[in-house]
């Protein structure tokens, strides 16, 4: 297996007067939802494929109810989910009140798991389409 890009001309968003340059493009092969993959788990486990969705349902609600809370969800070596605030600035710590906050993003911090994939993963480049 492995990840499949297209190489395609951008600008470099951080200096738009410099010339193109060239960049790979990962292309999606398909979108893989959570009934596949509980149906996946439950052929390597002596689960049925109700009882992994049941238990990847219960994680989601789990994960949202915690982070509405502001706590951090910590999947051990799989990653850590927290929200994080985009606000307004005020003059004064008093002049602050919560409809400054504007954007409220769910940040994702990558575990030991995803640490070496780069070095595992192979690439397979495909025709580019402009």
């Amino acid at each position: 297996m492995s990840i499949k890009f297209s190489i395609m001309q951008l600008r470099n968003p951080l200096q738009p007067g410099d010339p193109k340059k060239y960049y790979a493009k990962a292309q999606v092969r398909e979108v893989i939802d959570i009934n596949r993959i509980a149906n996946e788990i439950s052929y390597s486990t002596s689960l049925t494929q109700s009882d992994v969705l049941s238990v990847l349902n219960a994680l989601i609600y789990k994960t949202e109810e915690h982070l509405a809370d502001g706590d951090i969800v910590s999947l051990g070596d799989f990653g850590r989910f927290q929200y994080q605030l985009s606000s307004e600035g005020a003059d004064s710590k008093a002049e602050f009140t919560a409809a400054r906050i504007k954007k409220v993003k769910l940040h994702f911090r990558p575990g030991r798991m995803w640490k070496p994939t780069v070095d595992r993963l192979q690439f397979e480049q495909v025709i580019s389409v402009e």
